[in-house]
């Protein structure tokens, strides 16, 4: 038989374990928690000119934009296709100007393996303006640090991707 001063720390630990849990978990953004009215898709061609890097990849860009519908963040589409093995470049057009944007986060995004479970490197819904990579995020050409192994939560503002929170997956 526990003796009530015992009996005390035993619950005090559990709920403070119980605690920690439910705050954690409530510190994960969520897409419900940044929502967006979706818009059709007007634009009629990709504007090349809106980035330097468009005119490389104009037939990748011309037929995302041709082929799909709004999927992100309630005007965007957003465009994938491979840059080597367990890797993706990702940009994102502007289905109502044709507007490309080649955030740096998402140019060479590379998997992180079995430690991110069954997800895409990118996940994305249409009417929310968060964005996940699982893995490791993309990074400037010229930068010398290499982006850590995790799950990253960004938010699409201003046709820039915001860092609202990052989860550690070391092996």
């Amino acid at each position: 038989m526990f003796e009530s001063n015992g009996m005390n720390k035993i619950i005090a630990v559990a709920i403070a374990i119980c605690f920690s849990i439910i705050t954690n978990a409530q510190d994960i953004p969520a897409y419900s928690n940044f929502p967006v009215k979706l818009e059709k898709k007007e634009a009629g061609k990709v504007n090349l000119s809106s980035h330097p890097k468009a005119n490389n990849y104009r037939t990748n860009l011309k037929n995302a934009l041709k082929n799909n519908e709004v999927n992100f963040a309630g005007k965007y589409i957003i465009a994938q296709w491979g840059c080597g093995t367990c890797c993706t470049e990702t940009v994102i057009i502007d289905a109502k100007t044709g507007n490309v944007f080649f955030p740096v986060e998402l140019q060479g995004v590379l998997a992180g393996g079995l430690a991110m479970g069954d997800h895409d490197m990118v996940e994305y819904k249409k009417d929310s303006r968060l964005l996940v990579i699982y893995g490791y995020a993309g990074s400037d050409d010229e930068s010398s640090k290499e982006s850590p192994l995790g799950i990253s939560y960004y938010l699409w503002t201003n046709g820039e991707l915001k860092l609202l929170k990052f989860v550690d997956k070391k092996n």
